[in-house]
């Protein structure tokens, strides 16, 4: 079988009912009248559905019959209902959660893959919208929303922490009884790495993310801010590959110095972000807008309580190649509102710890999660630190921890 047509076929094939727990991204139960059944697993569609289909491997024997498979997908049982006759020229799938049924009937094998494949590469585009939009309201694990794993979740991360926090080398300069005044707007670049692993609808994951965020001054109040994200996670041996852009104009409304202990900015958004699995059969480009307001409020030297507040928008963007037109169907929104305490440690070291809420206001797997973070940050020289940082995040079906290592500049 052609890997575009298994790329089409996997792309399309989920529906939605009860999730189940499992330690496989993909299992497949195929049974027969003449044969034992046969439960598979699989950490890739599409190599699950070559070898089923063409009858390879341990499923050799359904060759000589024909036979019914149900799949569950990333954790949704009886994702796919498929029945094919003895010879192949005649395939039937069901999906129900999109109400979905049909029998592609040819003179033979090839014949029958072609029709699917003209089907859902030129006609069946809402199927694989209809497919993300599934798959992200039902499973801890989806590609494109619905859970902090996901492409909306990893974009409204990435602006929060481009722009939400104040760096508290900053804020702890200006909260110095010796600041003689505000702290200047200087551009600056930095460089970043974290990971971790994750546990979602039993199954086991790892991430590793790196970025490149950066801030251009504009004047002493306004800036251009934000981060260059790429990201690979993997799930029980699946791969899922991203890379981004955040972007921000930070517009600094309150200035904190010796006589002002605030600090207040609003920061409108806007963010692009293309992430996919062939593995896990999903994926897309969407993009973000949305508004940061970030408050810090010096209680003393030796203490800044910081609160932020996001609002973000996600909308799928319709991608066109030839006769093949993709969206991912997403259309959500998301609200993160953070609390941190900041807290010079001695002249050169910079504590915080912080916690995060961030709620899905649309359906989803994950419809909200909790993040419990600290880091410590080292003044190198006046315009340069680094920064040790770990996370915890929780939420309904998922856990998470990781460890981060970052480094700025200002010039």
């Amino acid at each position: 079988m052609k890997k575009g047509l298994l790329l089409s076929l996997l792309c399309a094939t989920v529906a939605t009912f009860s999730p189940v727990r499992g330690d496989e991204p993909f299992v497949v139960v195929v049974t027969s009248a003449t044969l034992p059944s046969l439960t598979a697993s699989y950490a890739s569609f599409p190599d699950l559905l070559d070898d089923l289909l063409n009858t390879r491997g341990s499923f050799t024997p359904y060759a000589s019959t024909d036979f019914s498979a149900s799949f569950t997908f990333l954790g949704i049982s009886n994702a796919i209902l498929a029945s094919s006759n003895i010879a192949g020229t005649q395939v039937e799938l069901q999906i129900p959660g999109i109400n979905f049924t049909r029998t592609f009937s040819g003179s033979s094998r090839s014949d029958v893959e072609s029709q699917i494949h003209d089907f859902f590469i030129k006609d069946g585009s809402e199927i694989v919208g209809d497919f993300l939009k599934y798959v992200a309201r039902h499973s801890a694990v989806a590609v494109t929303d619905g859970n902090p794993s996901s492409s909306t979740a990893i974009m409204a991360n990435g602006s929060f922490f481009s722009n939400g926090f104040t760096p508290a080398s900053e804020i702890t300069s200006a909260a110095a009884e010796t600041a003689p005044s505000a702290e200047p707007n200087l551009s600056g670049l930095g460089i970043g790495l974290n990971s971790g692993q994750f546990t979602a609808n039993g199954m086991k994951g790892t991430f590793t993310d790196f970025a490149i965020p950066f801030k251009l001054g504009l004047s002493d109040r306004v800036s251009l801010s934000g981060s260059i994200p790429l990201n690979l996670l993997s799930v029980e041996g699946a791969k899922i590959y991203g890379i981004g852009l955040n972007l921000g104009v930070p517009v600094r409304i309150l200035i904190m110095d010796k006589e002002n202990p605030i600090n207040w900015r609003l920061t409108p958004l806007v963010a692009i972000s293309a992430r996919g699995s062939e593995d896990l059969a999903g994926g897309g480009a969407i993009w973000m807008a949305g508004i940061n307001s970030s408050v810090d409020y010096r209680v003393s030297s030796r203490l800044i309580v910081c609160m932020a507040n996001q609002f973000t928008t996600h909308e799928g963007l319709d991608v066109r190649y030839a006769n093949y037109d993709f969206n991912p169907d997403v259309n959500q929104q998301m609200l993160k509102n953070g609390v941190r305490l900041v807290t010079p440690l001695s002249s050169r070291t910079t504590g915080e710890v912080f916690v995060i809420e961030t709620n899905y206001l649309k359906a989803a797997a994950v419809r909200d999660f909790t993040t419990i973070g600290a880091s410590v940050a080292y003044r190198l020289t006046s315009k340069a630190n680094i920064t040790l940082g770990a996370n915890y995040d929780t939420g309904s079906n998922y856990r998470s921890w990781s460890v981060g290592l970052s480094s700025a500049w200002k010039f």
